[in-house]
């Protein structure tokens, strides 16, 4: 049921990638942010959906080790292509605006890390001070970010993503499907959660392994796909923001999440390994800032040295929560 519900997930969160690039392009809704958004959400349905069936079955780890998981993957698929197209050295070649979305993942990071460690007791309507402070955050950071694209003229991105889609469907026809799509991955991403929830229950693979390993990777492949698909064609533009995008998207999940989760806080509720893939997760998007702030690199050794040890970490981290 897990692989079969992750091949569905996986095509079916494509097939909305391609439909959320045609309504964002013909609607003319705006920019690179109104095309980031979408696409965010479309790629980040599975862990949406997967998110909120493990907070309604009460599984805490698994709720949060998808969302948090999915973006240390997101990262590590993103360096480990950038290693296989070291040659070409794409990242020397990238806009300086995705570092204020990086800022805004960093933020969330801290965030999420602060509410995973300390025990927060304030709520709102029973949502906890941190779900509240992640939303705030997600909201307020789109906002900036599309000030400051619209005073740049930096709306490149979003008419780049355009490429990834080329028919000329009907905007009627695409919204018809990316909300038949949407209902696919609703009840395949349910299903993701249920047969992890038993795996956890029946096998002795702990629920954080489960939730930020094999949850995370099978919620991130059309994200994986999309960003090698991107690289290839060198535009890793496209690329980074569609990683960093899809990252501040899975941390408003988690906050979703918590509003499902009967038990108490999301956030408390959770083993030590989950506060640990924050901090790691603030480790490899401070990397990857660094990549795209770089000009130049002396050889190929010092181009993929950040990404290298960005790699290694990330395997550390997985090898701790499975001895773990």
């Amino acid at each position: 049921m897990f692989i079969a519900a992750a091949i569905v997930s996986a095509i079916s969160a494509i097939r909305l990638s391609k439909y959320a690039d045609i309504i964002s392009k013909e609607t003319k809704i705006g920019g690179l942010l109104a095309g980031t958004i979408l696409l965010a959400v479309a790629t980040s349905l599975p862990e949406l959906t997967t998110t909120i069936s493990a907070s309604i079955i009460g599984n805490a780890d698994i709720a949060v080790g998808g969302g948090l998981g999915s973006i240390l993957f997101n990262i590590f698929v993103l360096l480990v292509l950038d290693i296989f197209f070291r040659n070409k050295r794409l990242f020397l070649h990238v806009s300086d605006n995705h570092i204020y979305t990086g800022i805004i993942a960093l933020l969330l990071c801290v965030v999420s890390a602060t509410g995973l460690a300390v025990n927060l007791a304030f709520s709102i309507v029973s949502i906890g001070i941190t779900s509240i402070t992640v939303a705030l955050i997600y909201l307020l950071g789109m906002w900036f970010i599309s000030s400051k694209q619209n005073s740049n003229n930096g709306n490149t991105s979003a008419e780049k993503s355009s490429n990834i889609s080329d028919t000329k469907i009907a905007i009627n026809q695409a919204i018809r499907g990316f909300i038949l799509f949407a209902l696919v991955i609703f009840v395949s991403g349910s299903t993701l959660s249920l047969s992890g929830d038993a795996m956890a229950q029946n096998t002795g693979i702990s629920a954080s392994a489960v939730g930020s390993i094999l949850i995370a990777l099978a919620t991130s492949i059309p994200d994986a796909m999309g960003v090698f698909m991107a690289l290839k064609l060198a535009n890793v533009n496209m690329a980074i923001g569609t990683i960093l995008g899809s990252n501040l998207f899975n941390i408003l999940v988690v906050a979703i999440g918590d509003i499902f989760y009967f038990k108490g806080s999301i956030w408390q509720d959770t083993s030590d390994e989950m506060m640990y893939l924050s901090f790691v997760g603030f480790f490899l998007t401070a990397i990857v800032m660094l990549i795209i702030k770089r000009d130049r690199t002396r050889n190929t050794f010092t181009y993929i040295s950040p990404s290298m040890i960005a790699v290694v970490s990330y395997l550390i981290v997985i090898g701790f929560i499975i001895l773990g």
